[in-house]
């Protein structure tokens, strides 16, 4: 008996956001979530091209070929995202995550970019199929955070490769195999991002609807603060069935139409926009001095012209990207920020201090800081990283004011003893006339205070 997917999908602005940037597309053989990303720059734009893309590429495929298929259209989505932005500069900085599986009744492909995730619940226990390409998913891996520390980072929404026309962001690509009784879960992080994984393993039993009610029901407890996506698949014996839906952004806008003079989509329930003549385009394009025939030194000119201008044009735009950037280090010994980025290019320096803390030095920092600092502390914004720099100070003064206490502990005073009374006989007369001796009883002497030897034990953080 063959296997199927049985599968539900939701998605929804959340209760903070003004607009859904994610968007999502499901078949009986693919299940896609895309997060979009850039704010202004279109978000909405860069997921709904990217879901196009791999709808476009679903089909009957099966084993290593779904891979391939996979890697194809998130490459087609990120060289048509990259023509968007170079049609309109304003676009530059929309990106797009993309987590999907497609499915040949045996076995998932899996594809991931980005921070959205894929999970597969078996027998009661969850377990996570992608790994974030994120900031502090590589401290989670290095064991310097936890993975529920993660979810209240300040830099938990920096995110490393996504899909945004760059052509060194490639995706995780795997073949996993599955089994009747698994059940799928592919969100983007307005679930994942706020709810941890023991959460989430918690709410996955029961029927498909009231599960997909409970997830988005736990997004929203965590105050729906980004858009929510959730798909929902169980893995039954079967024939495939189900609908090919389309959601969220991708669902409103036209994917069949863009508007290339622009690069933005027209909304489907937007007014038609004015469109030039065709009779009139023919016309210029035929005329005489459309068609004037370039000489040969033109066409020399621009055969070398041409490359040089994409090369310089394509330069400009990384180093415009890399002067938004800003993060934390180190100059000399003090705490700076930088902006930038900290890696060199050809061993040409990409980034210069715009802000020295001169009463803060990096040694002064508890020593997890100081391994973030000299490791560069990334920042969404300068006033983000300003705000950083802010806590670390103080965090800096606290280490420093520990060190002080360990170095310089206050004396306990020591109890000068009382003398004691020796025991000698004196007499006292008595009213027969005769003198009894009595004995003075020996006065105590009190036990000195001890000082508390015990060495300060050093500070968990400093």
């Amino acid at each position: 008996m063959p296997l199927a997917l049985r599968y539900l999908a939701h998605s929804e602005v959340g209760l903070v956001r003004k607009n859904n940037q994610d968007s999502a597309y499901i078949s009986p053989t693919m299940l896609v979530v895309a997060d979009g990303m850039g704010g202004a720059a279109a978000g909405d734009l860069a997921s709904a091209v990217a879901v196009r893309e791999l709808k476009a590429a679903d089909g009957d495929h099966a084993g290593d070929e779904m891979l391939a298929v996979l890697a194809g259209a998130i490459d087609a989505a990120g060289a048509a995202i990259s023509d968007l932005i170079d049609a309109d500069p304003a676009l530059d900085g929309m990106g797009s995550t993309v987590c999907g599986a497609m499915f040949d009744g045996t076995r998932l492909a899996l594809a991931n970019i980005g921070d959205s995730r894929a999970y597969r619940y078996r027998d009661g226990q969850l377990t996570r199929l992608t790994r974030d390409h994120s900031w502090v998913q590589s401290l989670v891996d290095e064991g310097r955070i936890t993975e529920a520390e993660a979810l209240e980072h300040p830099h938990r929404s920096l995110i490393l490769k996504v899909i945004n026309g760059q052509p060194h962001h490639q995706p995780d690509l795997e073949l996993t195999d599955v089994a009747v009784g698994d059940r799928l879960l592919i969100c983007s992080d307005g679930l994942c991002g706020f709810v941890t994984d023991d959460v989430i393993e918690a709410r996955l039993d029961g029927d498909r609807p009231a599960v997909l009610d409970a997830l988005i029901g736990l997004a929203h407890h965590e105050g729906g603060q980004d858009n929510i996506t959730i798909i929902l698949a169980d893995v039954v014996e079967g024939e495939p069935e189900g609908a090919t839906e389309v959601l969220g952004a991708a669902a409103l806008l036209d994917l069949d139409n863009l508007t290339e003079s622009t690069g933005r989509l027209p909304t489907l329930d937007a007014e038609p926009t004015a469109r030039p003549d065709p009779a009139a385009g023919e016309l210029i394009r035929y005329s005489p001095q459309a068609r004037r025939r370039a000489s040969t030194r033109v066409k020399v000119l621009l055969l070398v012209l041409l490359p040089l201008l994409a090369i310089g044009g394509g330069g400009w735009l990384w180093y415009s990207y890399t002067q938004r950037q800003f993060f934390l280090g180190a100059n000399e010994e003090f705490l700076a920020i930088f902006q930038g980025i900290p890696e060199p290019v050809f061993n040409l320096p990409l980034s210069h201090v715009v802000q020295t803390d001169t009463s803060t030095r990096v040694a002064d920092l508890p020593l997890y800081y100081q391994e973030q600092v000299l490791g560069t502390l990334p920042a969404e914004s300068f006033e983000d990283a300003q705000s950083t720099l802010d806590t670390l100070r103080l965090k800096a003064q606290a280490c420093i004011q520990q060190r002080h206490e360990r170095e310089n502990p206050k004396p306990t005073p020591t109890p000068t003893p009382t003398p004691s009374v020796t025991g000698k006989s004196t007499a006292k007369p008595t009213p027969g006339g005769s003198a009894s001796a009595t004995s003075a009883s020996p006065t105590p002497t009190p036990t000195p205070t001890p000082t508390d030897s015990t060495t300060p034990q050093p500070s968990t953080e400093c």
